[in-house]
C-alpha cells in the first residue's frame, strides 16, 4: 500500500508539474513571463561483488528530475525598470529508484530481510515556492513553499515562509518559519535533518520490533537573520536557528520482540545552533571566505573555516584553506552521549593560466585528527565514576597527500590529466586519470577516460591492489543544454576481478 500511495503521488505531483508547465507555456504568449521546464535522467546498470567473485547486489537504479521554473508573473509596465518588483515561481520533483534491490527489503513484515525506512522507488519534492522580489519599493522580499536554507549553518530545507527586509542603510534582516523536511514524510528525504536519529514512517511495522528506527513527525523550526546589503565587496551574515521534535521517541534501542519499546513523548529541542559568516573580494588583490558556527545544545563549535585568495598575478592564483569539523547530532540522538573528537584539515592551491588554452593547478592538503586523551568526569571531577570513564589515550594523527592536474582546451572540446596521492597512518592511495571529450559537428559528444589507482590498507593487507579501468561514452545534443548520452564503464583489480556500469543519461530544457 504505501508504495501504491508512492506511485499515486508521484503520478499527481507530476501532472501538476506537467500542467503547471502547460499553462505557464500558454501564458508565455499572452504577456511577458518567462517559462522553463527541466527534466535530468539517469539510468546506471552495474553489479557489486565479493572478493570470491559472488554477486551480492544488483543495481538497477534510475534517477530523474523534472523541474518548473517562470519568472516574471507580474505584468511589468516599466519593463526595462530593474528595481519593479518580481514575482517566480521554481518546483523540481526528483524520483530515485533502485529496481535491483529485493522486494523483500521493503516490506514490513519480512522481519529477516526488511531494512526499515527503505523504499525501492522514493519520491521528494526538492523545492516548490513562489518568490517575490523588491515589493514596497524595494523592501520586502519573501518566499513561501518548500525551499532551501544555505549559510554557515550549512544546507538546510523547510516547509514554510521567509521574509526578508532590505533597507536602504546596508542592512537586512530576515525571519524563517516552517515545518523541517523529514525522512517518512510525504514527499520528502532526511538528507537535510540532524545527524544521529534513524528516522521514518512506521506504519505496517510491529511496534515491538525495529525500535532503533524512530518514528517520523512534524518539526516545526524558526530562525531569523542579519545581514549586510549593498556592498559590493563584503558580506557578511549573522544566522539563528531552532528546530523542535514532536511525537513518540523510542527510549529502547534494542527490542526484545515480545514487548512494546517504551516511549517519550513531548515537544523537545531538536537543534539551537547560531552561527556567522563573511566573504569579500578585491579585484585586483584577491578574496576570502571565513564562517564559525555554535552548537548552543551540546555548547560546542561544531565547524568553522577560512580561506583567501591571492591573484598573485592576471593568471595565477595563490589559495589557503583551513577547515574544523566536530560532529554535533540531533537531540534526541544516543550519540551526544559519546565523545566526539575534532578534525582540521589545512590546503594549499594554486591556479595557473599557463596560456589561453592550457590551464594548470595543484594543491596539497594535510588533515590532523586526534582522540579523548584524558579522563571525564561523569558528574564533577572528584566523583568516583570520574576515573572509570577514561578512554584509550592517542596523540594527535595526521594525514595528507596532494594532486596536480592540466587541462588542454580546443575549440568544441578539451584533453586533460589528473593525479593524486593520499597517505596516511592507516594506508595509502594515488593513481592518475587522463580524459577527454570532443564535439563534432556542434551535436555529437564524444567522452573517453582511462585511469589506473593504487591502493594499501595497512590494517588489513590482504587488501592491497591496483585497479585499471576505462569509460567511453558517446552523446547526441538535441538542442542548447538537453543532451542524450551513454557512457560504459569497465573496471579490473584482483579483489573484484572484472567490473562493469553502463550508464545513461538525458538532460531536457524547454524555455520560451
Amino acid at each position: 500500500m504505501l508504495g501504491l500511495a508512492k506511485r499515486y503521488a508521484l503520478q499527481i505531483v507530476s501532472r501538476a508539474l506537467v500542467l503547471a508547465s502547460s499553462v505557464i507555456l500558454a501564458e508565455a504568449s499572452a504577456q511577458a513571463l518567462e517559462p522553463e521546464v527541466t527534466s535530468e535522467t539517469a539510468a546506471q546498470f552495474y553489479d557489486v561483488r565479493s572478493p570470491t567473485g559472488e554477486t551480492v547486489l544488483h543495481r538497477r537504479r534510475l534517477t530523474t528530475t523534472l523541474g518548473v521554473s517562470a519568472y516574471d508573473l507580474m505584468d511589468k509596465p516599466q519593463a526595462l525598470d530593474p528595481s519593479a518588483p518580481t514575482l517566480s515561481f521554481r518546483a523540481r520533483l526528483r524520483y530515485d529508484a533502485d529496481y535491483g534491490a529485493s522486494p523483500a527489503e521493503s516490506d514490513e513484515t519480512n522481519f529477516g530481510r526488511v531494512i526499515p525506512g527503505y523504499s525501492r522507488g522514493p519520491v521528494d519534492l526538492m523545492y516548490g515556492y513562489v518568490e517575490g522580489r523588491r515589493f514596497l519599493k524595494g523592501w520586502l522580499s519573501f518566499r513561501v513553499g518548500r525551499q532551501y536554507v544555505t549559510d554557515a549553518l550549512g544546507w538546510w530545507s523547510f516547509d514554510g515562509g521567509q521574509v526578508k527586509v532590505t533597507t536602504p542603510y546596508y542592512v537586512a534582516v530576515e525571519a524563517t518559519g516552517g515545518l523541517e523536511v523529514r525522512g517518512g514524510m510525504p514527499l520528502s528525504t532526511p538528507r537535510f535533518e540532524r545527524d544521529g536519529i534513524w528516522r521514518g514512517n512506521r506504519s505496517g511495522y510491529d511496534p515491538s520490533l525495529h525500535s532503533a528506527f524512530q518514528p517520523s513527525d512534524v518539526a516545526p523550526a524558526y530562525g531569523a537573520a542579519i545581514e549586510s546589503a549593498g556592498f559590493p565587496w563584503l558580506h557578511g551574515r549573522l544566522t539563528y536557528r531552532r528546530v523542535y521534535n514532536t511525537g513518540a521517541s523510542n527510549v529502547s534501542e534494542f527490542s526484545n520482540g515480545l514487548t512494546q519499546p517504551a516511549t517519550y513523548r513531548g515537544t523537545r529541542i531538536s537543534q539551537e545552533r547560531v552561527g556567522y559568516a563573511m566573504d569579500g573580494t578585491i579585484a585586483t588583490l584577491g578574496g576570502f571566505k571565513a564562517g564559525i558556527a555554535y552548537d548552543l545544545y551540546n555548547a560546542r563549535v561544531p565547524q568553522a573555516f577560512a580561506s583567501i585568495d591571492v591573484f598573485a598575478t592576471q593568471r595565477l592564483t595563490l589559495s589557503a584553506d583551513y577547515d574544523f569539523y566536530q560532529p554535533t547530532f540531533d537531540a534526541d540522538s544516543i550519540w551526544n552521549v559519546f565523545a566526539a573528537s575534532p578534525m582540521n584539515d589545512i590546503g594549499l592551491r594554486a591556479s595557473l593560466d599557463a596560456t589561453d588554452k592550457i590551464t594548470l593547478s595543484g594543491g596539497g592538503h594535510a588533515r590532523i585528527f586526534a582522540v579523548q586523551t584524558e579522563a571525564e568526569a561523569l558528574s564533577s571531577p572528584t566523583s568516583p565514576l570520574a576515573a572509570q570513564n577514561v578512554y584509550p589515550s592517542s596523540g594527535a594523527e595526521l594525514a595528507g597527500g596532494g594532486d596536480l592536474s592540466a587541462r588542454y582546451h580546443w575549440g568544441e572540446g578539451h584533453l586533460g590529466a589528473r593525479g593524486a596521492a593520499d597517505f596516511g597512518k592507516q594506508g595509502d592511495r594515488l593513481g592518475v586519470d587522463v580524459f577527454g571529450e570532443r564535439t563534432l559537428e556542434t551535436r555529437f559528444v564524444l567522452q573517453g577516460r582511462v585511469g589506473g589507482w593504487q591502493w594499501k590498507d595497512q590494517l588489513r593487507p590482504d587488501r592491497h591492489a591496483t585497479s585499471v579501468g576505462y569509460v567511453a561514452g558517446l552523446g547526441y545534443k538535441l538542442w542548447r543544454r538537453s543532451l542524450v548520452l551513454a557512457d560504459f564503464e569497465h573496471n579490473v583489480n584482483r579483489i573484484e576481478g572484472q567490473r562493469f556500469r553502463l550508464m545513461l543519461w538525458l538532460s531536457v530544457a524547454v524555455t520560451k
